[in-house]
């Protein structure tokens, strides 16, 4: 009876320490869904006051150039998750937004700007003899700026010291190279804009954080993975 009575606390401990874990994660992901619905703001508002929000892309692609800078605030929560253990939602993300703000807006800018000429382009050419030839290279672009994008939000958190071009460049050859893990974050925001288009207030609160926290998770361990390469 006296031994099992301090391992039984022990399993207790163990017990309680999981829940707590688990409700600190939780607690986490459903701070970053409120600190990206408030960093994009405007482009929450319009979603919800907007019936048809395909039909206004070039406005609401204006609208979104918030969100990269937003994205790499929530990265740099799921780092510290990860890393320290004790999350701290609104301080990490607050670190993040102000550390790499500026670098992720330039990112999603430039993945803004491949888009809007990828769909303006393939506007153009719809109906016409070459759309059947350009229509899948300008959607490969478009998707692949996305792709590369994100990419480089993680790596603006996961590498802090080390310089835009650099991560840029690193990101455009992970998304080819890791092309698997390119298509699952790819899915991942995929599911979200569809969750925020359909259901905006609870599809915004709800889903963005779980699945943003997959796609930080790939590729922070595809940038793992080529640093071990390049030093083997």
């Amino acid at each position: 009876m006296t031994a099992t009575a301090p391992a039984r606390r022990r399993l207790l401990r163990i017990r309680h320490d999981t829940v707590e874990t688990i409700f600190g994660y939780a607690y986490a992901i459903l701070m970053v869904d409120v600190l990206l619905v408030a960093s994009n703001l405007p482009l929450a508002i319009m979603l919800f006051v907007t019936v048809d929000s395909l039909q206004y892309w070039p406005f609401f692609l204006v609208l979104s150039l918030t969100l990269a800078p937003s994205v790499a605030g929530a990265f740099e929560v799921f780092r510290a998750m990860r890393d320290e253990g004790r999350p701290r939602p609104f301080a990490a993300f607050l670190h993040g937004y102000r550390r790499r703000g500026a670098a992720a807006f330039v990112v999603g800018l430039a993945s803004a700007v491949v888009v809007a000429l990828a769909l303006f382009d393939g506007t153009a050419l719809a109906g016409t003899v070459w759309a059947p030839l350009l229509g899948p290279l300008l959607a490969v672009l478009g998707v692949g700026s996305i792709a590369v994008e994100l990419y480089a939000l993680a790596g603006l958190v996961v590498f802090p010291s080390v310089s835009v071009r650099a991560i840029a460049k690193a990101s455009l050859y992970l998304a080819v190279r890791r092309w698997y893990f390119s298509v699952v974050g790819l899915v991942m925001v995929g599911l979200i804009g569809a969750a925020v288009l359909l259901q905006p207030v609870l599809g915004a609160v709800l889903v963005p954080g779980i699945l943003l926290y997959a796609v930080f998770a790939n590729a922070q361990y595809a940038f793992q993975r080529a640093v071990e390469a390049e030093r083997d």
